[in-house]
């Protein structure tokens, strides 16, 4: 039977009743164009500096785009880009990236991923196993650019950072190779999409 203009547009009302993050990530393609020239096409960001957003939990970012606003992250440019935005830019920005591939870092690590890997058994209540975490308030690390993830805690150990969900006092006792160290190990630990890495708290 041929949809009549009616059920076409019943369905389309039943459809944005239930939006799903990936039918609002569908619009936000202008939204993120600007974000590309540092994060890459798609989140795919292919400077060590600048973080990978491919995959990455979506109330996690608007999280870090309101710690851009409110200071408790200090980067200029992302505060005036974060204070540009309206709520239903972020959350449209947010969906978007939470649904793309995920991405791993090809930029060459400097620290002992061997060693890394044993400073991580405080990371794993947050961060899940390997870096893939299951909350959607925490971060994934797997995969990600060890420079960034090195930067990030440091900017935290120095108060340049500061969360109430990631504690300074955790940083304090890291030396600046503990911190590329343990950068190195989620680096190159596999990046994956959400699905699996609930699979992966199940087992």
């Amino acid at each position: 039977m041929k949809p009549t203009p009616i059920l076409i547009a019943i369905a389309t009302v039943l459809g944005l009743a239930g939006l799903s993050p990936f039918a609002m990530a569908l619009d936000a393609g202008d939204k993120v164009a600007v974000c590309a020239g540092c994060h890459g096409p798609n989140g795919h960001s292919a400077v060590p500096d600048n973080p990978i957003l491919a995959a990455q939990h979506a109330d996690y970012l608007s999280t870090a785009l309101q710690a851009y606003i409110n200071g408790e992250r200090d980067n200029g440019i992302m505060k005036t880009m974060a204070e540009s935005l309206t709520a239903q830019d972020m959350e449209d920005i947010t969906a978007y990236y939470a649904t793309q591939p995920p991405h791993q870092s090809q930029a060459k690590a400097t620290g002992d991923i061997a060693r890394g890997a044993s400073m991580t058994a405080a990371c794993v209540a947050c961060h899940g196993p390997s870096g893939h975490s299951v909350s959607p308030m925490f971060p994934n690390l797997a995969g990600q650019h060890a420079t960034y993830l090195s930067n990030a805690l440091k900017a935290y150990r120095s108060g340049a950072r500061s969360s109430s969900l990631m504690l300074t006092a955790m940083t304090q006792a890291l030396s600046d190779q503990d911190i590329d160290d343990i950068a190195a190990y989620y680096a190159a630990q596999t990046a994956q999409p959400p699905h699996l890495q609930a699979k992966e708290k199940a087992q």
